[in-house]
């Protein structure tokens, strides 16, 4: 059965637990595997805890949380009086990624343990998977208003648990499920978490990082205040990694290089056996030189439809640094390859193309082999060619769209009196309501968007312009798209469009975007365009002004104090001066009742029916005079300007409070 979440557990243990060791802490490695672990855990410890490394981003998480990209955190103490701390790791579907596989496939987890560095040097390790085994469950991707729906949890033989891959809107959350780890306050100044994981199904697209928290104490429940999260601040996260069905190693750490490498913590050092030769067991052995291998492919822009004067990106990572020498290239399926530019030196290179008229149109760029001309070479240190059949990957959803250029010129005039039949039939675009309301930090609306055509050869696109950068919109397919300039099948339209308002601030801004559907006949070419659409996004108002029917008595203003925005709403809200609770997970708007202009010539102050606090009495005056209406006030009243500034809610580390 899952734990309450918000239920406090007590920890039996006051003190830190003594480090143990078993075996090689490696699931189902062989040999050559676990030497590959000692030459470069450390090594990609490091990379995976510098930003900017992330392989892919989870599907679902606003692009403006401050952990979408990855890795967040750096050098942490533990918090003044704080005595405990928890491992967590999180599993999504990937972004732009087909999810069509993930339905049917499960995630394993090995080996997950949390480790505390103590400020006299040393590591202890306070959370292990083979005693503390694992709790979690499938949340929403953004964590709103803490729904959660049961995982499928099996314990197998070896150790490891199995849950099932999260589907389309939600992720895998999990933590250690016996007690938080322990220590004495003061004595802590860095963490460090590590996961092994894995898929059954080698057509999922997943992604997964690590990170940890600080808590109070063994016991302290779960408080979120104004956006902060009073007992559990976040420690940080790694960036994301795919997953394969090979195990892959996730390592979190709030050291800095430096640190780590002066002092790494246990896992690192004894990662595998070290073994030794039978006949000389006093000599070093001398680790094999193993072949560098393709580990990820990946496309930016990783979905969308891409024309002609279109850049596409792609990055190889590799098991580790390689060296370039000449001019590799990508063959692709659209006809075209893609050039080396760059990366010589890491385990990352990166190639480009351009779409040509000479390509071929793909409704899913594939990479379909790398290409090593004479002089040219992909090499490790070691001078071993890299392994390069791991390069080969489709990118489901990035599509390539040879438009012309111009259309072709007649070589001889048309006969007026003998028309040709057009080869491509202009597409009709219809919009429900060309004027919408969507609320921000998180509001949604249905655009209400069709395109039809007579002609089912053609193909359909429709594209979308002038979209705001806090607003993203997602189809029915479960993708979402944001930009300025977005393209959109016919399917993709016609399983319904949802946009998501992400504004943030306190004015209420209005934008509008513009439609164009296009077809595009797959034999002669010829493109038509729908008449162009026009729809006005406004966010929901923020305040709303009434007038009194007394011209010289104002009543009690009345407000109520918007929620704050934040990966996981908080439990309860509370609101000043009124009693009411707002129970919407949106932001509430501030109601003011104002007396309009007097008309009177009486020179006493204005009486009101009730003692307003010197603020309401401020915040009043101010909505009135935004309305442009002064009304009368009291004598010697002041207006202060209270700013309710971003809070750290969408930027703590946190996505989900573990109770243990």
């Amino acid at each position: 059965m899952l734990s309450n979440l918000f239920a406090a557990r007590c920890c039996e243990h006051a003190v830190c637990r003594a480090p143990t060791m078993r075996g090689s802490g490696i699931p189902d490695f062989n040999f050559r595997q676990q030497w590959r672990i000692i030459v470069t855990a450390l090594t990609d410890t490091i990379y995976q805890n510098t930003r900017g490394n992330s392989e892919a981003y989870p599907e679902g998480v606003p692009t403006y949380y401050s952990w979408y990209g990855g890795k967040v955190g750096g050098e942490s103490s533990a918090p003044a009086g704080f005595s405990a701390v928890t491992g967590w790791g999180q599993i999504y579907p990937e972004a732009g990624a087909s999810t069509a596989a993930n339905a049917s496939a499960d995630v394993q987890i090995a080996h997950f343990e949390t480790w505390v560095h103590l400020t006299t040097g040393g590591w202890v390790k306070v959370q292990d998977q083979a005693t503390d085994s694992i709790d979690g469950a499938q949340y929403l991707a953004d964590f709103s208003g803490n729904s959660n729906i049961p995982w499928t949890e099996t314990t197998l033989p070896d150790g490891s648990v199995s849950v099932n891959a999260p589907g389309t809107g939600y992720n895998d959350h999990f933590w250690p499920g016996g007690e938080r780890g322990t220590y004495t306050p003061g004595t802590v100044d860095g963490v460090y978490v590590q996961a092994y994981m894995k898929t059954d199904n080698p057509n999922a697209n997943l992604v997964a990082n690590i990170g940890a928290d600080w808590w109070r104490d063994a016991s302290a429940p779960f408080i979120l205040q104004d956006g902060v999260f009073v007992n559990n601040p976040g420690v940080g996260m790694n960036n994301w990694v795919n997953l394969t069905t090979e195990w892959q190693p996730l390592y979190f750490t709030s050291l800095s290089p430096t640190r780590l490498q002066a002092d790494p913590p246990p896992p690192l050092v004894t990662s595998a056996p070290i073994p030794t030769q039978p006949n000389t067991p006093t000599s070093p052995v001398t680790p094999p030189n193993i072949a560098p291998t393709v580990l990820q492919a990946s496309a930016l822009p990783g979905t969308g439809i891409e024309h002609v004067g279109d850049t596409i990106t792609l990055t190889l990572r590799f098991s580790e640094t390689v060296n370039v020498t000449g001019t590799p290239t990508l063959s692709l399926n659209d006809g075209a390859k893609a050039a080396y530019v760059g990366g010589s030196g890491t385990n990352t290179l990166t190639f480009k193309t351009t779409v040509a008229t000479t390509h071929t149109d793909t409704s899913a760029l594939a990479i379909t082999g790398v290409n090593i001309p004479t002089g040219s070479s992909i090499k490790d240190a070691g001078g071993l060619a890299a392994n390069l059949s791991g390069a080969v990957k489709t990118f489901t959803g990035l599509q390539v769209d040879v438009d012309p250029i111009s259309p072709t010129s007649p070589t001889s005039p048309t006969n007026p009196t003998s028309p040709t039949s057009p080869s491509s039939v202009a597409p009709v675009l219809t919009v429900a309501d060309p004027t919408l309301t969507v609320a921000g930090r998180g509001g949604t609306v249905g655009l209400g968007v069709k395109v039809s055509t007579t002609d089912p050869n053609d193909s359909v696109t429709v594209n979308i312009r002038g979209l705001a950068s806090y607003e993203t919109i997602t189809d029915g397919l479960g993708h979402t798209f944001s930009g300025r300039n977005i393209t959109l099948t016919k399917e993709q339209v016609d399983s319904g469009l949802t946009l998501h308002n992400y504004y943030r601030g306190s004015r209420d801004p209005v934008d509008t975007i513009t439609l164009t559907a296009t077809a595009k006949d797959p034999v002669t070419g010829a493109v038509t365009t729908s008449s162009t659409k026009w729809m006005t996004l406004s966010d929901a108002p923020s305040a709303t002004t009434t007038t009194a029917t007394t011209p010289t008595t104002a009543t009690t203003p009345t407000t109520t104090t918007p929620q704050t925005p934040s990966i996981m709403a908080p439990a309860t809200a509370t609101t000043s001066p009124v009693t009411s609770t707002p129970t919407a997970s949106a932001p509430q708007s501030i109601t003011v009742t104002a007396a309009p202009p007097a008309t009177t010539t009486a020179t006493a102050p204005a009486t009101s029916t009730a003692t307003a606090s010197q603020a309401n009495q401020s915040f009043a005056l101010l909505n009135q005079y935004m309305a442009a209406s002064p009304g009368r006030v009291d004598s010697g009243q002041i207006v202060s300007a209270i700013s309710n500034g971003t809070t750290r809610g969408q930027e703590t580390f946190l996505t989900r409070p573990p109770a243990s």
